[in-house]
């Protein structure tokens, strides 16, 4: 009698796994119908909607909690679950469900550390570590190469979307995909460009707060966003952005130029010299900055002059007016000069120099310097 019972108990442990594990395999049977991308969607969200609820009822379960195919079967399902919501939401003109999106993203992820950090001499271990890392590298790969196809169209905006894709989804198994992530700067920067040029700074700007949050201390995606701002003439955002790039580099010249530039071609003069100088302050030299602050001081003379001689003689603006331009080319040969000591061959400064003394009306410096400025081929 007592050997009878113990058969069947062992027969109800022996249906009980049985019936633990045919979770996992309906799991994956179910997976099987579902077909990314080019599969129909509705048939994709039922085959994944019966995959999850099989392989949720296998993770809770401790006969099969730890079963490094159910964990694989679980990343691989919740993954295509984010793939699939995404793709709806793209359809619709939509944002897939932040919550949803979330809860997806910690099991995923949790199941797919779980069989990366399996110790290799577990049974399997290191047949479904490849399993793992080979979906999400061909997972990545179409994203990353679909955003090369958008590069080649010119698409700059949806390209940089598919490189961050590209880069988060390498991020599922810790991989820093480098190569994703540069390509996204860039795309972006090339997209800030197109879109200022059609006067669409709003979209430029958006797109602008998605890559920062990527990658928040990059000065390249900071400064596109202080040039974005500018050009939409929002000086408020401007100094926001400024701040912050000052905050992560207060040494950054480049990032001064740009701003300089910028001012400097929406005609505030003022406020581009003032950047111009910030550049100079960090380095005195920066050919750069000198060419545009020189070039600054000498064309806003001339503007002065100009409206100077449109007054009357005895106006007082006018004297003020021809006083500022003439501290205007005497500030720009105070620059000038010590980096044409250290630069005597650059026939930029070497223009800028003699065009300057020329109209200070120093016309034997002048001479000298266009002499330079000639031989020079």
């Amino acid at each position: 009698m007592k050997k009878i019972s113990l058969l069947v108990a062992l027969l109800f442990v022996g249906a009980s796994l049985f019936a633990q594990k045919i979770n996992v395999t309906n799991a994956h049977n179910a997976f099987k119908n579902y077909v990314p991308i080019v599969g129909d969607l509705e048939t994709n969200k039922k085959a994944l909607k019966e995959a999850k609820e099989a392989i949720d009822l296998a993770a809770v379960n401790s006969e099969t909690d730890s079963a490094l195919d159910m964990h694989r079967y679980r990343g691989m399902i919740y993954y295509s679950l984010i793939e699939t919501a995404t793709i709806e939401a793209g359809i619709s003109g939509s944002q897939p469900n932040e919550n949803s999106i979330n809860e997806f993203e910690s099991k995923m992820k949790l199941s797919f550390d779980f069989i990366l950090n399996a110790p290799n001499n577990i049974k399997k271990a290191k047949s479904e570590k490849e399993e793992v890392l080979n979906f999400i590298n061909a997972k990545s790969k179409f994203v990353f190469d679909n955003g090369l196809a958008m590069y080649n169209a010119k698409n700059y905006e949806q390209a940089t979307q598919m490189f961050i894709g590209a880069y988060e989804i390498s991020k599922y198994i810790n991989v820093e995909n480098v190569d994703a992530k540069g390509n996204a700067i860039l795309c972006f920067r090339k997209s800030a460009d197109t879109l200022m040029s059609q006067k669409k700074y709003d979209e430029a700007n958006k797109l602008g707060e998605i890559v920062m949050a990527f990658t928040p201390n990059n000065i390249e995606v900071i400064i596109s966003l202080i040039n974005v701002n500018l050009q939409k003439n929002d000086l408020v955002a401007t100094e926001k952005y400024l701040n912050i790039a000052t905050t992560i580099d207060s040494t950054n010249k480049q990032l001064f130029l740009v701003l300089g530039t910028s001012l400097m071609d929406m005609k505030q003069q003022e406020r581009a010299a003032a950047a111009f100088l910030k550049a100079l302050s960090i380095d005195p030299l920066y050919p750069d900055a000198i060419y545009q602050y020189c070039s600054l001081l000498f064309n806003w003379s001339i503007e002065l002059r100009g409206n100077a001689s449109d007054l009357k003689i005895n106006d007082p603006k006018a004297k003020a007016m021809e006083e500022q331009a003439l501290n205007n080319l005497n500030t720009s040969i105070k620059y000038l000069e010590p980096f044409l000591i250290a630069n005597p061959m650059d026939k930029t400064a070497l223009e800028i120099g003699w065009r300057t003394y020329s109209y200070l009306d120093q016309t034997e410096k002048s001479a000298e310097l266009k002499k330079r400025w000639e031989a020079i081929k």
